[in-house]
């Protein structure tokens, strides 16, 4: 299991600092030492939408995590990165077509 600190918000939530705990094919959250939720990781999914920031849709509700090991978050929640626009997100998609075309 891995765990991950940082601010979480959503429409209906104000700002707060959270701990994430991946693993075991679960994804749970705790404010406080006091668990808020647990989902299966099926339920979840991460979309990158900054180098810091991801979107989180967990069981169809929209939260903005910024974690503080945004790599490591990225990794172990299998978070996707949108490459459609023309210059990728942070320059990504330039730089993949760069090392893919020699």
């Amino acid at each position: 299991m891995v765990q991950f600190t940082g601010r979480l918000q959503g429409s209906d939530l104000y700002p707060s600092t959270v701990l994430i705990d991946i693993g075991d094919g679960r994804f749970s959250v705790s404010v406080g030492g006091m668990q808020i939720g647990s989902w299966p990781i099926e339920q979840v999914t991460a979309e990158r939408t900054s180098i810091f920031r991801f979107e989180l849709d967990i069981n169809g509700d929209r939260f903005d995590f910024n974690p503080e090991d945004p790599s490591a978050f990225s990794e172990a929640v299998g978070a996707v990165i949108d490459l459609t626009e023309s210059q990728g997100r942070f320059g990504l998609k330039t730089r993949i077509e760069r090392v893919a075309n020699g």
